[in-house]
């Protein structure tokens, strides 16, 4: 009996001990899990203290706010759109109570700051401003895994936080290809969700005009609708517009009354709407409707002209006609007028401009081109308007009063737009380009060109090295793109999680990024957003790097002398004289300093410095022929001891298949040869684009 007892008693006590290990367990999971949660907000606070308990949101739960006027009605329109519905609260309310409450905020003035306090008994949110609190609730849902059913659990924390950049932007391409206003509407929710607060519309291009005009209603009823989806297609097509109502007709538009909800919308969202009319190249859609605008000697019907005639004063009355409907209907403190890619041999040649050029005393078109800026400017500044431009826009001499916006590779504009005292919004190809392939090209969608996976991305410095009036850097922007991107899911899919990334780096310290944590907190982010039924890229099977580019490749070429029989491009330099020879392979995209680009013919000399015994050559070429990257037509290879006298080794003739976009090539010869030059030739005759090559391997 004493032993029955005492094998009881152990028994007894194992459970024991085992009962309180669960407990423990079960505790410190949901402990963990509440961590977890206020750890995956998106951007990442400036501080964050986790505290215990949390507080439940549900069908009892009381709103009070102090708010008042506008602001007031911009957070009640925002508020009656969620699936809660909150009860309204007093301002001495004690429990199951949120308090949005406007008051200085004690250690700073900015407007987009807030402090939020979540105890199981009240979430409090004080800001500076509405657009304080709006941020403020955004993080309260992120705390509470988003914005799903009637009840939420808040954890218990203390959040205060401010943005680093006032200007954190996301632009959509809707010329290329027409998005509904509905999609429009779902991305300002996103949008908002993680705290970007503009959104660059680009509505007027060469693939169509996007918005009803009172005064111009031809730019719809002519060009909203094009006969072919796909640009390559249409290109072949001529470009040719046609009406709604042929057979094939393609596009759409914004009527006016759309682009007044989509601006309330996203207002009640704290998203500052900026309209693009791209001026004065990319308007093959006016010039298609109204001729008379193009250069003296062009037909924008039979050609590919994109530019309007700036020696026609007529040109500046249609633009300042559209501008003013545009300032009617937006309220933006910015008008985006475009200013890139312009064609500017055009007006060189046309005797309206050369005229007018005389008149002005202007010698060269960039300047001619900024005589068009700087009206529109003054125009504009009149009106109480900013002007926003692609960094083209600083070739001439353009008013200090221009917002710069800098696109081309790496931060280079943007550093030369500060130096003159321009304010500067960051967006370089090399990192902001949301329409460059994510990953391995091989396994994703058509897209433009280049690669920026989200690490390169979440990797950008929008203030350029040297900078000493920080305060002229207005903030970062994402840009997508369309024209290989023509449904919502594709756009979705380019779109997350890469605008996270510039969400954070917008609006998070760099001291408190970390890129590991950050993509942590994408797992969870992604989930959300696919649970909300947007199109992401999946992050969990993401391929990477090129592998070849990653280790150096060891070869007799490696550190060899480079003799340019043609010049490289200056667009694609690569690292110069070294490109060729420095033991690396280029990844997947063309921009960098891996690849190097020939405008047509490349044809150089490697000198081994001595009789070498040579076994075999090669060189990759990338393919992306939708932009301009081409393979050579033919290769030849080639051996001399003395530079002059050269045997060939190999031959070969490339007949390119246009219907791939994307792929890496190599071409090249083995075998015995003994000799201290070693040419390589891959020649295409072409009047636009480049052919690039990553490295020649010499073994």
């Amino acid at each position: 009996m004493g032993n029955n007892f005492k094998i009881h008693h152990i028994v007894e006590k194992n459970v024991t001990n085992v009962a309180l290990v669960l407990i423990g367990y079960i505790l410190f999971s949901f402990g963990t899990a509440n961590q977890a949660k206020a750890q995956s907000i998106i951007p990442k606070p400036q501080r964050l203290i986790q505290t215990s308990g949390t507080f439940k949101l549900n069908s009892q739960t009381k709103l009070y706010t102090n708010l008042k006027g506008p602001e007031k009605k911009l957070m009640d329109s925002y508020l009656t759109s969620l699936p809660y519905q909150f009860a309204v609260g007093k301002a001495n309310e004690k429990s199951d109570v949120i308090r949005l409450l406007i008051g200085k905020l004690a250690d700073t003035e900015d407007r987009e700051a807030y402090c939020l306090k979540v105890t199981p008994e009240v979430v409090e949110i004080r800001a500076n401003t509405g657009a304080g609190l709006f941020y403020g609730i955004q993080t309260m849902f992120q705390l509470g895994e988003g914005v799903n059913g009637l009840t939420l659990n808040i954890p218990c924390s203390e959040v205060k936080d401010e943005p680093r950049f006032s200007y954190r932007g996301y632009e959509l391409d809707v010329s290329r290809h027409f998005f509904p206003k509905e999609f429009i509407l779902q991305m300002l929710d996103a949008l908002a969700y993680y705290k970007i607060n503009k959104f660059h519309f680009h509505l007027f291009d060469t693939g169509g005009w996007r918005i009803q005009m009172k005064k111009y209603p031809a730019l719809t009823e002519q060009t909203a609708y094009r006969t072919k989806e796909d640009l390559g297609d249409w290109w072949g097509d001529k470009n040719r517009f046609c009406t709604k109502d042929k057979e094939g007709a393609y596009g759409g538009f914004y009527t006016q009354d759309d682009i007044r909800e989509i601006i309330a919308y996203a207002s009640a969202r704290q998203i500052e709407i900026i309209p693009e009319f791209d001026v004065p190249g990319h308007s093959r859609d006016v010039l298609w409707v109204y001729p008379e605008l193009a250069c003296e000697g062009t037909d924008p019907r039979a050609t590919n002209s994109n530019e309007l005639c700036i020696g026609n004063e007529k040109t500046f009355r249609f633009c300042e006609d559209i501008l003013l409907e545009l300032m009617e209907l937006f309220p933006s403190n910015y008008i985006h007028i475009g200013g890139d890619e312009a064609n500017r041999e055009i007006w060189s040649k046309c005797p309206l401009c050369q005229k007018r050029m005389s008149e002005e005393h202007i010698i060269n078109v960039a300047d001619w081109q900024n005589y068009f800026t700087n009206r529109i400017e003054k125009f504009l500044a009149s009106h109480g308007k900013s002007i926003i431009g692609w960094d083209e826009i600083l070739d001439g001499n353009v008013s200090k009063n221009a917002i710069v916006m800098s696109w081309r590779e790496e931060v280079s504009s943007g550093s030369d737009a500060i130096k003159r005292g321009h304010q500067v919004i960051m967006s370089p190809t090399s990192h902001c380009y949301l329409d460059y392939y994510q990953d391995c090209p091989y396994l994703e969608p058509k897209a433009l060109l280049g690669y920026t996976p989200l690490k390169q991305t979440y990797s950008f410095e929008p203030i350029p090295a040297g900078t000493t009036d920080k305060s002229l850097v207005l903030g970062v922007q994402g840009n997508l793109w369309t024209e290989h991107i023509s449904t919502i899911e594709h756009a979705e899919y380019m779109t997350f999680p890469r605008i996270l990334a510039i969400a954070e780096v917008g609006w998070t310290q760099p001291e408190l990024k970390s890129f590991d944590d950050f993509k942590n907190r994408t797992f969870i982010a992604l989930e959300y957003l696919k649970n909300k039924g947007f199109h992401t890229f999946n992050l969990r099977s993401e391929f990477g790097s090129r592998q070849a580019s990653l280790t150096p490749v060891n070869n007799l070429a490696k550190g060899r002398t480079v003799i340019y029989l043609t010049p490289y491009s200056s667009s694609f330099s690569g690292s110069n004289e070294t490109t060729l020879t420095d033991g690396w392979l280029g990844n997947w995209n063309a921009n960098g300093d891996r690849w190097q680009g020939f405008g047509g013919n490349m044809d150089v000399l490697i000198d081994m410095e001595q009789l070498t015994d040579i076994n075999a050559v090669q060189a990759s070429f990338i393919f992306v022929p939708t932009a301009g990257e081409f393979l050579p037509d033919s290769i030849e290879i080639s051996a001399s001891d003395d530079g002059k006298n050269f045997k060939t080794l190999y031959k070969k003739k490339i007949i390119s298949d246009n219907t791939v976009h994307f792929d890496i090539c190599n071409y090249g010869w083995a075998g015995k040869v003994r000799a201290r030059y070693i040419r390589y030739q891959a020649l295409k005759p072409i009047n636009w684009g480049d052919i690039l090559c990553d490295e020649i391997i010499i073994k």
